[in-house]
């Protein structure tokens, strides 16, 4: 399978992720976040999403890396959706380098402004433009073609949303439709077009038992989940987060933390530990961490 050689005009910038993080990182006050500024709104200098928004405050949730972790472990069971993995890391069988990438991309779409939103989109569907394949039915497919840019947003929504909520996060079902609905303005970034997108969890839901017999174990997918399982240590950790726990056993609540299907599919636990919780096990361990994140945030 070919695979797109990525120039530094596509690369992230390292040096503006800080600026797009939540703005109480910056130091603002609860109420200044939220004080409505109609003319700051007006020049979209809050670009898709705002402080009053849904999507900031999952976004903002301690529990959105391992949420992205979890996206990506879903993502790789569309054989075509591992060629698209692939071609966004430097090595295939570096996760946290696919992590730190989808991180800046979507902390630019979520608190970037219109400008930063809109040049986000662009280089993605150019990477994406560029990855060529063949399917399991011997069609070639490209890695911006609509369906799997629809899979590997539909896979990125279910798990940011389900995760932070699982572990805590205080959502109700009327929020948890209004993310959801939300994330059709990220998916018209990614190049689609609004009626393509689930806007509710019931379509979601639908959206993915359609998909599953499409879906199937790769040694691929099988190398890229044994890589987040038996990592090294991630420089991506060392680099952005102080105090947090081991991340192996974090990787491991990734992987438990996927639907029943989804685990079905990789077909035998990879490992033990936060590898091997059942489903119930696991909601509890996300709200264990997620609280020891907030406590060492602050």
């Amino acid at each position: 399978m070919e695979q797109a050689e990525m120039g530094a005009a596509v690369e992230p910038q390292p040096e503006n992720w800080d600026q797009l993080e939540h703005p109480a990182d910056a130091g603002l006050t609860d109420d200044q976040e939220l004080e409505h500024d109609p003319d700051h709104d007006a020049v979209g200098q809050w670009g898709l999403f705002g402080p009053r928004t849904v999507t900031w405050r999952v976004h903002s949730d301690p529990l959105i890396g391992l949420a992205t972790l979890r996206g990506l472990a879903l993502q790789v069971l569309h054989p075509e959706g591992m060629a698209n993995v692939f071609a966004t890391a430097r090595r295939v069988d570096d996760p946290w380098d696919r992590l730190q990438w989808s991180q800046r991309h979507m902390g630019a779409v979520i608190f970037g402004n219109s400008i930063e939103a809109a040049m986000t989109g662009a280089r993605l569907r150019a990477v994406m433009g560029q990855v060529r394949g063949w399917a399991g039915d011997g069609d070639e497919f490209r890695g911006d073609d609509e369906e799997l840019v629809l899979w590997m947003h539909c896979c990125q929504v279910a798990s940011f949303i389900e995760v932070t909520r699982r572990g805590g996060l205080d959502l109700t079902d009327a929020e948890h439709e209004t993310y959801i609905q939300e994330q059709v303005r990220t998916a018209a970034v990614w190049g689609l077009e609004p009626d393509q997108v689930p806007a509710t969890r019931r379509d979601l839901a639908r959206y993915f038992r359609q998909v599953r017999p499409r879906l199937r174990m790769t040694h691929e997918a099988r190398a890229f989940i044994s890589s987040l399982l038996s990592p090294a240590v991630p420089e991506l950790i060392a680099m952005t987060q102080r105090n947090r726990p081991s991340w192996a056993p974090v990787a491991g609540l990734a992987w438990s933390s996927l639907p029943g299907w989804a685990r079905s599919l990789y077909s035998s636990v990879p490992g033990d530990g936060a590898g091997s919780l059942a489903p119930s096990a696991a909601t509890v361990a996300l709200h264990s961490l997620r609280d020891e994140l907030l406590i060492a945030h602050h």
